[in-house]
């Protein structure tokens, strides 16, 4: 499954833009997050692989930002496992293992949509990927 971050201003955010593509194209999406608001927000949804570039497309022609949200990486050389980042994550993707290891799951994941273990972190161990859709096609290609 692919995620795509949509991000809509005041005048889109009135607008059933996301219902619109999912009747239009009959996709199965499923939202993640939602931060919307009468001054625009964003939307972050899932779909699956093989029509993402589609999609995201539909939503740009309707004028609607759509990116890739960024996940995030886990420099284990640095990382002394304090647990900070697992006791603030919204979505419980990072936990500690019985070896005191961090454990990452990229599934559950909100990326740069979210971002607080970024922040958090007291020895920034934890950085955001830097990806687009070209590396993450090659990636699924691999």
């Amino acid at each position: 499954m692919g995620r795509l971050l949509i991000r809509v201003n005041e005048e889109q955010a009135s607008k059933p833009i996301a219902a619109q593509i999912i009747i239009e194209h009959k996709v199965h999406m499923a939202i993640l997050s939602a931060h919307i608001n009468n001054k625009g927000g964003e939307i972050l949804v899932e779909i699956p692989d093989d029509i993402e570039t589609k999609i995201a497309e539909a939503f740009r022609r309707r004028g609607v930002i759509v990116t890739v949200p960024k996940l995030i990486q886990i420099n284990t050389e640095k990382c002394f496992s304090c647990s900070t980042c697992t006791a603030l994550c919204p979505v419980e993707a990072i936990n500690i293992d019985k070896e005191d290891t961090v454990q990452f799951d990229k599934e559950k994941c909100l990326g740069n949509t979210c971002g607080i273990c970024v922040d958090a972190c007291p020895v920034r161990a934890i950085k955001f990927l830097r990806t687009n859709n070209r590396d993450q096609n090659k990636e699924r290609e691999s």
